[in-house]
């Protein structure tokens, strides 16, 4: 163990450290520990300082290089407020269901609805029943050259979980302000799929919904 002014530091060098976690992309404590029983977590803030690691949100860390990855902000939403899933206006965006501009990243959670401000980002956690945590499917990203999977809503859950969980989506007009790519609701989504959705969630409020985007549309 070496010191470092008032900061003591384990001896582990950062390139065992990052041969150990980088494939992972971003790390809890309690991973960190898995691999090092004795780590002594000053070398986090002195990695921190030195730029190679960034915190996220509590004990949750990533590598600096991965922030780059467009995908990444997906793995960080499924971990750092499990059990979660990625849906409604990100999901819809990353289908091209609606068009491209900047948005929140938005997941569906069991726990309590939460928001946590990270590098920038606002990331919402948006509490459901667990009879409704469904409909979502892992996928896989690269990131930095190693493969990792996220959870997402697939595209007729995350046109769903939208209209459920904000409310004030009621008339056409309201609706018409989603702006859904209609090409995009024409041959990507599984309308038979959405019926048995809309079974699952028994509300005759969210089958008018769906109505009403198949009337403005005509699909």
């Amino acid at each position: 163990m070496c010191v470092n002014g008032n900061i003591k530091i384990m001896a582990v060098s950062y390139l065992e450290f990052r041969e150990a976690l980088y494939p992972q992309g971003l790390f809890s404590l309690a991973q960190v520990n898995l691999h090092f029983p004795d780590f002594n977590t000053n070398n986090l803030l002195h990695w921190q300082k030195k730029g190679y690691i960034l915190r996220l949100r509590r004990e949750w860390y990533c590598f600096s290089e991965f922030i780059k990855v467009q995908e990444f902000n997906f793995l960080v939403a499924n971990n750092i407020y499990a059990p979660s899933y990625v849906s409604h206006q990100e999901a819809l965006l990353f289908y091209g269901l609606i068009p491209e501009h900047i948005v929140d990243s938005t997941s569906i959670t069991t726990k309590k609805t939460k928001s946590f401000e990270i590098l920038g980002k606002t990331f919402k956690y948006y509490s459901i029943h667990p009879r409704l945590f469904f409909g979502f499917e892992l996928k896989e990203m690269t990131a930095n050259g190693f493969r990792r999977n996220f959870l997402i809503a697939d595209r007729e859950k995350a046109i769903l979980d939208l209209l459920y969980i904000f409310d004030f989506y009621r008339t056409e007009e309201d609706i018409s302000e989603i702006r859904f790519n209609e090409i995009a609701l024409e041959k990507d989504i599984d309308w038979e799929r959405m019926e048995g959705y809309l079974q699952r969630f028994g509300l005759k409020i969210l089958n008018k919904k769906i109505q009403t985007i198949r009337k403005i549309y005509q699909v």
